[in-house]
């Protein structure tokens, strides 16, 4: 009953997480938006890439979060729950890893734009895409933590 209230409340802290976030400090991310603002780039692109950048972060820390209270959680269940939890975990690191790998990925692509480009746009759309599947794979795996 304990691991099922902890399960809740790292998920509200995740989704408290995601909505919060000050988003006025773009520094924290290590994007110069005055290099952006003077390149060119398309307001709303930046908008975009900012917005994408800083929520990815903060699921990232939120999930990072959570495998780790999982993992001390563990030691409280019996024998036979351990080998099932400890395979919720593994999975939802693989998870959690991948996501970093779309989130590295995109960023440097994102620092690579000097002028937009609208043939970039299926390129663009189609990371935004790649990153939200792999951001619902990392929930659903989280929800078979509980």
């Amino acid at each position: 009953m304990k691991t099922r209230f902890y399960i809740t409340a790292a998920l509200a802290v995740l989704l408290y997480c995601c909505q919060q976030k000050d988003w006025t400090d773009s520094s924290e991310n290590g994007i110069d938006i005055d290099k952006y603002e003077t390149s060119g780039i398309n307001d709303n692109l930046l908008r975009k890439w900012l917005l994408l950048n800083r929520e990815s972060d903060s699921i990232i820390k939120s999930a990072q979060l959570i495998i780790q209270q999982q993992r001390i959680l563990i030691e409280t269940h019996p024998p036979d729950e351990r080998e099932y939890l400890n395979t919720c975990i593994e999975e939802a690191q693989q998870q959690l890893d991948l996501l970093k790998k779309k989130v590295k990925f995109t960023k440097e692509f994102a620092g690579g734009i000097k002028q937009y480009d609208p043939s970039l746009q299926f390129t663009i759309d189609s990371l935004e895409e790649d990153y939200m599947r792999e951001k619902y794979k990392l929930e659903d795996a989280l929800k078979q933590l509980k």
